[in-house]
């Protein structure tokens, strides 16, 4: 399998190109399952580029060994934040979402770069992993996050005055109010919206009967666990 490692090789380039797109494939169907911005073709596109500069870095190393062969991929490393960044959005009801496809996006670069560089092995073990995190833990993050002590919400009043109502409502279930934070993003739309921070206490557990009656309450015209 010598020729695994000749860049020049045409066998050797459709090999690593191939390994990219199957990689790369694979973790961009699971952030398309959940309508992610970056899907399937991102993440092909992103691990391919990858791997091309890198075969680009080895080529130019063989016809001329004085160049610097690490320069291509450290480009790559801090090009690929671009992408990340744009991945990442604060909703209107202040969630943070696009993390997790901002990493993916930049350890699938990773793959690209090992792939590009002939190290298969360090590029499956990671691609193997990536999937393990992906499709695996996903459950148990949840579930942590279920059972935390701290809980953000989403809440809609229907009028400003009766969150003095709410304060009093949770403080009587011995509920912690960690901050109360005023959403300006519904300030024109009648309502008056926050995004409460609370804790867990030995009375009071906090769980979807408890959102389910807040949401019974007179004065809540909305209110959602944010995750």
């Amino acid at each position: 399998l010598k020729f695994l490692s000749d860049v020049s090789n045409v066998w050797t380039i459709l090999i690593r190109m191939l390994l990219a797109i199957i990689c790369a494939g694979s973790i961009g169907v699971e952030r398309s399952r959940k309508r992610q911005a970056a899907g399937l073709r991102t993440y092909i596109l992103v691990c391919l580029g990858a791997a091309l500069v890198m075969m680009l870095s080895d080529f130019l190393v063989m016809n001329n060994p004085s160049s610097d062969a690490g320069r291509l991929g450290a480009q790559v490393i801090s090009g690929i934040g671009f992408l990340g960044a744009g991945s990442i959005l604060i909703t209107s009801r202040n969630q943070i979402k696009g993390l997790t496809t901002a990493a993916c996006l930049w350890a699938c670069a990773c793959m690209g770069i090992a792939l590009g560089v002939g190290f298969y092995t360090l590029a499956l073990i990671g691609f193997s992993l990536t999937i393990v995190v992906l499709f695996f833990l996903a459950p148990i993050e949840k579930k942590l996050t279920r059972y935390s002590r701290t809980h953000r919400f989403h809440i809609e009043l229907e009028a400003r005055t009766d969150l003095k109502e709410l304060v009093t409502y949770l403080r009587n279930l011995d509920i912690k109010i960690a901050s109360i934070e005023r959403n300006a993003a519904y300030a024109n739309s009648g309502l008056s919206v926050y995004t409460i921070s609370m804790k867990n206490t030995k009375e009071t557990e906090i769980n979807d009967e408890f959102f389910e009656n807040i949401k019974k309450l007179p004065y809540v015209n909305f209110v959602e666990e944010i995750f």
